[in-house]
């Protein structure tokens, strides 16, 4: 059996959950449970809550590595002697991994952060950064890791869904995502502008994430609006980014599925974990890379957006030198995560 903990949530999103779920994918993986919080997201979680566990009871919630290691065991211990644990959250690290690694045949760390320690077996940080076998970065994290570890590091291992239908495509303009979590109204100025520029009707799509909480909010805002479509927590929102002509986001999970996909994207850095450098979103295919703070040049945002869609295709040009690679990143994932 393979147990993964993760956050997901209001609070922590969907990157830890989709980054598990295209690793399970890779792995063919058929016996695994999916430890979280609480179910939060019913619908959304639907065709996977027979594999979902809730750590805690309703009036409980997180509180520190050891409680919440303690729990994971009564949960692994009273069925599964010595399973393998894939863990993927930025709340429990060294001091969780210790203590519950005797009890486990493997354990694995998914993680974004150079400076945590941990105590796995398996490590793996798909950064950009490590795209050039950065020694520096490397020496760094074999300080902080169990002796022995196996790392995993770079583009090549990057776990990002890659499905998508055809069939389901939606056609569009522009389309603007803010993450599983993230609050779409920080577009809303760039949005409303883009939908009155004169002569020009472009067709908008907003996805809103399955934890975002004001959505509400979002619809009452833009549903009179004939030019712009509005998708809650849809399944796919590669169904969405193969369908438009430029992408709008947050630079987090996404930026890997319209690197592979090859679509025009402008990322705006939202949290203090999409802190790459411009080189390292260039090896994605990622030119047009700007802090969250930007979005208060609304006009200068606006004319990058119409150069962008003016020159798109030779965008998609320059993004053609993009590492990503999927049937090598699974080959990879099979050849080192034999269970």
């Amino acid at each position: 059996m393979i147990f993964f903990r993760i956050d997901l949530g209001h609070k922590h999103g969907l990157g830890h959950y989709n980054r598990i779920k295209s690793l399970i994918k890779y792995l063919n993986l058929k016996n695994y449970k999916i430890i979280i919080d609480k179910l939060s997201n019913i619908s959304f979680l639907a065709k996977e809550k027979k594999n979902i566990i809730s750590l805690y009871k309703r009036n409980n919630h997180f509180k520190n590595e050891l409680e919440d290691a303690n729990l994971f065991l009564k949960i692994i211990k009273s069925k599964y002697k010595r399973p393998i644990v894939v863990k993927d959250s930025y709340r429990l690290s060294y001091n969780w991994e210790k203590y519950i690694y005797k009890h486990c045949k493997k354990v694995i760390s998914i993680d974004d952060f150079l400076e945590k320690q941990h105590f796995v077996d398996v490590y793996i940080n798909h950064g950009p950064c490590f795209s050039n076998d950065n020694e520096k970065f490397l020496k760094k994290l074999k300080y902080n890791n169990k002796k022995n570890c196996i790392f995993l590091l770079g583009p090549s291992y990057a776990l990002f869904n890659s499905s998508y239908n055809k069939k389901e495509k939606v056609i569009s303009d522009f389309v603007f995502y803010n993450g599983g979590s993230g609050d779409l109204l920080v577009y809303e100025k760039i949005i409303k502008k883009l939908s009155n520029i004169k002569k020009k009707t472009f067709k908008i799509v907003l996805i809103i994430g399955p934890y975002t909480k004001n959505y509400k909010i979002i619809y009452s805002k833009f549903k009179s609006s004939k030019n712009i479509r509005i998708f809650h927590q849809p399944k796919n929102i590669l169904n969405f980014l193969i369908g438009t002509k430029i992408f709008i986001s947050s630079a987090g999970i996404s930026m890997f599925e319209s690197s592979f996909l090859k679509i025009p994207t402008l990322l705006f850095k939202m949290n203090d974990n999409q802190n790459l450098s411009d080189f390292d979103y260039e090896n994605l295919g990622h030119y047009f890379t700007l802090e969250k703070q930007d979005l208060k040049s609304l006009d200068k945002i606006v004319n990058l957006t119409g150069l962008m869609l003016k020159n798109r295709v030779q965008i998609k040009k320059m993004m053609s030198k993009s590492i990503i690679n999927t049937k090598n990143i699974k080959k990879n994932f099979q050849k080192y995560l034999k269970f």
